[in-house]
């Protein structure tokens, strides 16, 4: 029988900071993936690094952000815990031959990080 942390147990600090560089990132290096483990990552430890980043920064990714003229379009999905402390999940994608012009933009709006993830 397997025994898993309950959603509020501190997990290992190792394995907490590669599971926070594989939100951020999106990627791991074969010698961390082999740190992490074969067994899967469980939603509860995704969940809580992803609680504990938005709350650092507002945004997830850090590098993302709502797009402005003249700037770059941060492509993909994004959270962006608001001041009323709601959470907008938004997506953007550029013009494919001119990364600082808009091409598509929308969002979703949740009440908390909970019903977001």
């Amino acid at each position: 029988m397997r025994c898993y942390a309950s959603y509020h147990d501190e997990m290992p600090a190792t394995r907490e900071a590669l599971i926070e560089k594989l939100a951020v990132s999106l990627h791991l290096s074969v010698p961390e993936k082999r740190l992490l483990g074969s067994d899967s990552v469980l939603v509860e430890e995704v969940a809580a690094v992803l609680k504990r980043l938005l709350e650092q920064n507002g945004v997830l990714p850090p590098i993302a952000s709502l797009w402005k003229p003249g700037e770059n379009v941060f492509e993909g999905f994004f959270l962006v815990k608001r001041p009323d402390g709601k959470i907008q999940m938004a997506w953007q994608r550029s013009n494919p031959i001119s990364p600082t012009e808009l091409a598509v933009q929308g969002s979703s709006e949740y009440d908390d990080l909970d019903e977001a993830i």
